[in-house]
């Protein structure tokens, strides 16, 4: 029986696995997910920010994924490609095909002091230290006298303006207003800061306008942004920008980009400059018993168009790994990668939300929030069936 191991559980490692049972019940294979649950990272900063609670973002593996499967707890901590094992816990585990489906780690771009003194926004223990941080804040300040020093503290900045450093910000907004009243705080005192290197934020919404008028609603709840401001430093008291200006502040959370998950470290094979698996356009690596998806493959199409980081484009590509797979081990003809992006539904709170999508366009406003709803509702029909589409109405719509 040909053997594939998996390695990763999260939307596109669950997504080839669920495929490649579908066509072959012939294949043993193997999943390794250390956090033993899939993360529904999309709505970490919802759980962050205490709108909903940690199981509305675990997803079982076991209840998404066929009996037949085998789920390992564990971390791989070795591979050899050339041996076609990998390494576990002491224990070895023989594959006939490798998906690396591990995903990426932020990336801190050598910046002096931010991996040091920064929180990250990328894991659910990310978003636990998170919420311990703010919290403990709005505690501790209310024991300090020095103005300056209760500025600091209460300045809360968010480096990095894509997607998901906007909805990060969307939700603190709203949670500071509840922080505030509990802590019996001022909210005009409370600063509230997104810093971008790039010109605008959202870089990936098309229209500017209706980026503006995302930036008019952040504004009117009370969070500044600033465009064109390259972070050059972080210390425990504060962060640099290019510019020289200083801007004091006890928490910085950095979402200003992402790498190749540290796991391409253990792989032999070739990378780009992001450390991120070189693949060609059936997924396949520079070995032909190793195939890698998602965020921690590296593709470029005939137009020099890269894969980009997103959802959509994890589950394609697991699509297109399963089918090669499957070929390769009953023979047939390979299919190559052809991305088609449906857009994106960017959350800035309860009642806000932009929209891209090239089926309708592009808006803003609470319509978006509704779309966001559909289409998790349909991501977790497609995934785990009626009772987990269930689970997440009642987890955050009921």
């Amino acid at each position: 029986m040909p053997k594939v191991v998996v390695v990763g559980g999260g939307f596109g490692g669950v997504e080839f696995v669920q495929r490649l049972h579908k066509m072959s019940k012939t294949i043993d294979i193997t999943l390794f997910e250390k956090e033993g649950d899939q993360t529904f990272r999309t709505e970490l900063h919802k759980f962050a920010c205490e709108r909903i609670p940690p199981e509305a973002i675990k997803i079982p593996l076991s209840r998404v994924l066929p009996q037949s499967v085998k789920i390992e707890r564990v971390a791989v901590d070795k591979v050899d490609i050339k041996g076609q094992k990998v390494f576990a816990k002491g224990k070895s585990y023989d594959y006939d095909f490798l998906v690396v489906a591990a995903g990426s780690d932020p990336n801190f771009f050598g910046i002096p002091g931010m991996k040091e003194n920064a929180l990250s926004f990328w894991t659910l223990e990310d978003a636990m230290k998170i919420n311990s941080r703010i919290k403990q804040i709005f505690k501790d300040v209310k024991n300090v006298q020095d103005p300056s020093e209760r500025q600091k503290m209460l300045t809360i900045i968010v480096g990095g303006g894509g997607f998901t450093g906007v909805e990060l910000m969307g939700e603190i907004m709203e949670w500071v207003d509840k922080l505030c009243k509990e802590n019996g705080i001022l909210r005009k005192s409370v600063k509230l800061m997104i810093v971008e290197a790039l010109p605008r934020i959202l870089p990936n919404i098309e229209k500017e306008e209706v980026v503006n008028q995302a930036i008019k609603y952040m504004n009117e709840h009370g969070v500044e942004i600033k465009t064109n401001s390259m972070i050059v430093n972080v210390t425990a008291d504060g962060i640099t920008l290019k510019s020289g200006e200083f801007i004091p502040t006890k928490t910085l959370i950095w979402s200003g980009g992402v790498q190749a998950n540290s796991f391409s470290n253990l792989l032999d094979l070739q990378k780009d400059k992001r450390g991120r698996i070189i693949v060609n356009e059936f997924m396949e690596t520079s070995d032909p018993h190793v195939y890698a998806i998602g965020d921690i493959a590296s593709y470029v199409d005939k137009s020099n168009k890269p894969m980009p980081g997103l959802v959509e484009s994890a589950m394609q590509s697991a699509k297109i790994a399963a089918h090669n797979i499957f070929v390769a081990i009953n023979g047939g003809e390979k299919e190559p990668l052809d991305l088609n992006l449906h857009g994106n539904i960017v959350y800035i709170g309860k009642r806000y939300g932009v929209v891209n999508v090239k089926s309708i366009g592009t808006f803003a406003g609470y319509r978006a929030i509704i779309m966001k709803h559909i289409v998790n509702m349909q991501h977790m029909l497609h995934a785990g069936g009626f009772g987990l589409m269930w689970k997440y109405v009642k987890d955050q719509i009921l």
